[in-house]
């Protein structure tokens, strides 16, 4: 029995050991960015100029995004690099990018509060599409109302960019690109929608 035992630690010892020595070994974690232009350092917000049309974003839910970068197969098999993680939520590059768009669209600008039209945000792909062709796709869903909450649209917005290669930084650059798509729709749906509003 006891040579048992001792047989049965020693095997757990050396599984152990084996198991330390692969964490070791493993590749570093590395962290990107997406490069989007809307992301990108800006000045002081103006204040607000008379007849603006003032829109609350509020903060975008994305229940299946964390910091991982996030690769698909098809629609229904995707799954997390071990060692690629993006510098921050990608709901907060959403976020960001978005009040960035809207901020830059003539005769709109986004505030914190108030009674004012608000626009929600839900980020359904924030994926690396790796076949049949490599691909960033950022898809969102926008509900746009107005400051007495009726709706004004509610819809899926969605754009890819090709990845050229199997670079990480690629797959970074791409993403943003297809971000920066996705945003200036969504800021351009909420401008035309901007004359409705006075009518609600």
């Amino acid at each position: 029995m006891t040579s048992r035992r001792a047989r049965t630690s020693l095997l757990a010892f050396a599984v152990l050991t084996a198991t330390g020595c692969l964490f070791s070994n493993s590749p570093p974690t590395r962290y990107f960015a997406p490069r989007s232009e809307f992301l990108l350092p800006k000045d002081a917000q103006p204040p607000i100029a008379p007849g603006e049309t003032t829109i609350r974003v509020r903060h975008s839910r994305a229940p299946a995004y964390g910091e991982a970068i996030v690769w698909r197969v098809s629609d229904v098999e995707r799954g997390l690099y071990e060692q690629r993680r993006w510098t921050e939520f990608p709901s907060r590059y959403l976020d960001r990018a978005v009040v960035e768009a809207i901020d830059r669209m003539p005769g709109m600008q986004t505030v914190d509060s108030g009674r004012v039209p608000t626009l929600d945000l839900e980020l359904i792909a924030f994926d690396e599409v790796v076949a049949p062709e490599r691909s960033a796709e950022v898809s969102v869903v926008a509900s746009f109302n107005a400051a007495d909450q009726s709706p004004v649209f509610d819809r899926l917005f969605t754009a890819r960019q090709p990845i050229p290669d199997t670079d990480p930084a690629s797959t970074a650059r791409a993403m943003g690109a297809a971000l920066d798509d996705v945003v200036q729709q969504i800021a351009d749906q909420v401008a035309a929608s901007a004359p409705t509003l006075s009518r609600k």
